[in-house]
Parts: structure tokens; C-alpha cells; sequence
């Protein structure tokens, strides 16, 4: 049985809630464009701070059928709005199993009939969904998506120079590097200095698509990021 689990909780195992229909809205993109004065059309600032567009917030709307008998849904109201009304958690979708997005959870309305009873639950979430796994998570076949699954380069070992190619989503992220011995990263031409221990550059800046990065030293380093996707 498809259904969404909220935090730690699934809507159907746990409260006993049939996903009836949902609404998976896109993130609306945050734009900026001035009028010029003489001038034909307008002129677009969109991306004029940052190097990616940003987006505002994502709606998400679930509506569950109540399979519990009449007498009991007061109860299955009460526990499923004490458990997420008002809460920020994460939320998982059984049909997208390797992804979660996060988000504020709000019980929007219940009605019922003389048959069947209905609960709705929105969700105002952050713009990406994001990856369960991270780079450095060990990669698993069972849950490996053969449609835009990525097998990603979570270790390796460097004896001199050594160039490798990090792949990524949409959503642009920053790793966190782990080295075993002090060593250099040169990423888009700038270098910069890993101390052993864990490391994260906020300058680096992982694009979607492949990105090239260049350790020389001696020792192992293991990256650690988490894709996103709209």
C-alpha cells in the first residue's frame, strides 16, 4: 500500500490512512527584473548575486480516506494532528524511495459523511528534494534507481596527483572532505589546502553534471555530499 511517512511514522501502517490523491507542487523560481526606461523588454537581475536561480518554498498536499470504523475517528484525528500539526519534519514518499523532502506539516481540514471520513495534510517544504543517501553512504543495488541513480566516488586514494570527476544533481552543494594526511584540492582552477581531519569549502561549489577536482598529497580522502533535485 503506497502512502507518505512523516518523520518516523507511516500514513498507512500507523494511523491506518489510504493515500486517496496528492499535490506535488514545483518550487516557484525567485525572480527580479527591473524596467529600463527606453529600452524594449526588462532587465533580468535573476542570477546577478548567486550562480544558480533560488526558489521559493514547495507546496505539497495529501488527501487520506479514514478505513477505520465511525467511532474511531475522532481518535485518528487527535493522534494524527498531535503527532505533525505545526512540526517540521521529513517526508518520505513510498513511490519516490530515494528521496526526502523537509518541511513544515500543518493538518489542513478533516470532513466526513455518514460513510467515509477524509483528512488533508499540506506541507510548505524546502524547494529540493534530497537524496536519503550520501556520497560517502555505501552503495546498495536494492535501492539503486537504473533510471537517474548515480553511483557515486565516495574514497580515494592519492599518491601524488590524482584527478577524479564528482558527479551531481541540480542543487548545488558544497562536500566535506576527510583525509587521512594534509593535502590540496584544486577545483576550477583555485587550490586549496585540506588539513587531515574533516574538511568542508564552502568555495567549492559542486555544479549538476560532472565536476573536476585535482588532490596532490599522499594519503586517503573521502567526499561526502548529498544531492538534490526538483
Amino acid at each position: 500500500m503506497d502512502g507518505v511517512t512523516f518523520g518516523t511514522k507511516h500514513s498507512y501502517r500507523d494511523f491506518g490512512l489510504i493515500l486517496s490523491s496528492k499535490d506535488i507542487s514545483l518550487p516557484k523560481p525567485k525572480t527580479k527584473t527591473v524596467e529600463v526606461p527606453g529600452a524594449d523588454g526588462v532587465l533580468d537581475l535573476t542570477e546577478v548575486l548567486t550562480d544558480d536561480i533560488k526558489y521559493q518554498n514547495r507546496p505539497l498536499s495529501f488527501n487520506f480516506t479514514v478505513v477505520d470504523p465511525m467511532a474511531s475517528w475522532s481518535a485518528v484525528l487527535s493522534e494524527v494532528t498531535n503527532y505533525l500539526h505545526g512540526r517540521k519534519m521529513r517526508i518520505y514518499m513510498d513511490w519516490d524511495r530515494n528521496y526526502y523532502y523537509e518541511g513544515r506539516c500543518t493538518v489542513n481540514k478533516f470532513k466526513s459523511n455518514k460513510r467515509t471520513a477524509s483528512i488533508v495534510v499540506d506541507c510548505d517544504c524546502n524547494p529540493y528534494k534530497v537524496e536519503k543517501n550520501s556520497a560517502s553512504d555505501p552503495w546498495m543495488w536494492d535501492t539503486f534507481s537504473f533510471v537517474d541513480g548515480i553511483i557515486y566516488l565516495n574514497k580515494t586514494t592519492v599518491s601524488g596527483v590524482k584527478t577524479v570527476t564528482l558527479i551531481n544533481r541540480r542543487k548545488i552543494v558544497s562536500p566535506t572532505f576527510t583525509c587521512s594526511a594534509a593535502m590540496t584540492a584544486t577545483f576550477n582552477d583555485v587550490t586549496y589546502n585540506l588539513p587531515k581531519g574533516t574538511t568542508t569549502i564552502l568555495d567549492v561549489r559542486l555544479q549538476e553534471g560532472e565536476n573536476i577536482i585535482t588532490f596532490r598529497g599522499t594519503g586517503t580522502v573521502q567526499i561526502d555530499y548529498k544531492g538534490g533535485s526538483l
